[in-house]
């Protein structure tokens, strides 16, 4: 050996062996992250970070826990090891308790080489189950700066301690492992989400099939409709009611509340409405059944204001009742008579259980029209938070004129022209009927 050479070092191959190993298991991070983001289902995706995580780091046991956004603690999800099948799945932690509660309030990763002199530890589990735990190496699983889970593996198949290229090999995994769990969370609320949408799109179409498909066809009178829900769904609603002796039940009502249970709540009155109008000529003792059989059922304190009018077509005689409803207007074009129908009242129905109804009469003349509507008309809002009001609900029936077409036509566009493209902030529903002129 010249005096320039260097003696070899006797711990080489070791070192060679080590650094071999090294290279080995970040070769299988890289073929592991593919594995870990190959599936958009969350409960795989978990299971593949544990099976991952304990293979290239030759672990005994491991577990992970994900962040609860709404109460602040980690929830146990997946556990892999010898003892696994004893840990209960949805366990808590708060923030600071344990070793991943510690994890989760520092954001730092843990290394443990003997766990039963680190006072974090609590050795409950170990006593109930005989397992031994020795070493530990703890992770945060981070998407940014935000902490969503933690990672966990307990002792190395050869018996030492994890060391810090162990914790450096984790740390990757679990960088990875956090878009992989973001993603599938992600994916996981796009999928509920289109579910809802589904659903909810079923449920309008549902809706619709029981409001009328077409408005009546009476010789010498004009029928127009108009109905906007809100959300999907609505509690608005109306219904032409044919009746026996040239009679016609004009309904229109708005359950109390918005989407879903107020659309249930106006599928089922609905249903029950047409059934007792055809029983029961007099509108008032009508309106008293329907609202002892709401005050019978309510739940979570629903009811409706509803308006029904019995329309003798031959005589052109309405009879009619106003249940906490807007007050029906009555209308000439060529006369300009413009009236507030403010008799035949009495309280929503489904609150006052017994309650007597009384009804009011009114006779049309050529060219009187009959404006219904829901209160979605009168506390429509402009961008500016303004309300429609009655007063632009009257200018719109005047500026109509005459005909029942063009009295539609006139309030339609005024609530359009006034909202200027603003979502209806509660459903709409408009019913109109008249006279022709002859």
């Amino acid at each position: 050996m010249t005096s320039k050479e260097q003696p070899f070092p006797k711990d080489a191959p070791d070192e060679l062996d080590r650094c071999r190993e090294r290279m080995e298991n970040l070769k299988n991070c890289f073929r592991t992250c593919g594995l870990i983001n190959s599936t958009l289902e969350l409960d795989e995706v978990l299971e593949n970070i544990m099976t991952s995580s304990r293979a290239i780091l030759k672990a005994d046991a491991c577990s992970l826990m994900l962040v609860d956004e709404q109460s602040g603690e980690l929830v146990f999800e997946v556990a892999q090891g010898p003892v696994a099948h004893m840990l209960k799945t949805g366990f808590r932690l708060k923030k600071g308790e344990g070793i991943a509660g510690h994890v989760f309030e520092s954001g730092q990763p843990v290394l443990i080489e003997d766990a039963y002199k680190d006072p974090r530890f609590h050795q409950d589990f170990d006593q109930r189950t005989g397992y031994r735990t020795h070493s530990i190496l703890c992770v945060p699983i981070k998407v940014k700066d935000r902490i969503i889970g933690v990672s966990q593996i307990i002792n190395r198949l050869d018996g030492a301690p994890f060391d810090r290229e162990d914790e450096e090999t984790l740390s990757l995994l679990c960088t990875h492992a956090g878009i992989a769990v973001e993603n599938a969370r992600m994916h996981r609320a796009l999928l509920r989400k289109q579910q809802i949408e589904s659903d909810l799109a079923f449920a309008t179409t549902i809706q619709l099939s029981f409001l009328p498909q077409d408005v009546p066809r009476i010789p010498g009178y004009r029928f127009q409709a108009f109905y906007k829900a809100a959300q999907e769904v609505s509690g608005d609603f109306y219904d032409f009611i044919p009746l026996e002796g040239d009679r016609l039940g004009v309904l229109i009502g708005d359950v109390s509340g918005k989407g879903v249970a107020a659309a249930l709540y106006m599928a089922r009155l609905t249903s029950d409405f047409r059934l007792l109008a055809i029983r029961e000529r007099d509108p008032a003792l009508l309106i008293g059944r329907i609202n002892d059989l709401l005050c019978e059922r309510s739940r979570r304190g629903m009811f409706v204001t509803l308006s029904y009018m019995v329309l003798d077509h031959a005589a052109r005689h309405i009879a009619f009742v106003n249940a906490g409803h807007l007050p029906p207007i009555l209308w000439n074009g060529r006369t300009s008579r413009y009236t507030v129908l403010q008799d035949g009242g009495g309280p929503p129905a489904g609150i006052l259980a017994g309650h007597r109804y009384t009804s009011s009469e009114v006779r049309l003349e050529p060219g009187d029209a009959i404006v219904l509507s829901t209160d979605g008309v009168t506390e429509a809002k402009d961008p500016e938070g303004n309300l429609f009001g009655r007063e632009r609900l009257e200018e719109a029936v005047r500026r109509g004129g005459v005909r029942i077409e063009d009295i539609y036509r006139s309030l339609t566009e005024a609530l359009e022209g006034f909202r200027r493209e603003r979502p209806p902030a509660d459903d709409t529903t408009v019913v109109l009927f008249g006279v022709q002129e002859s």
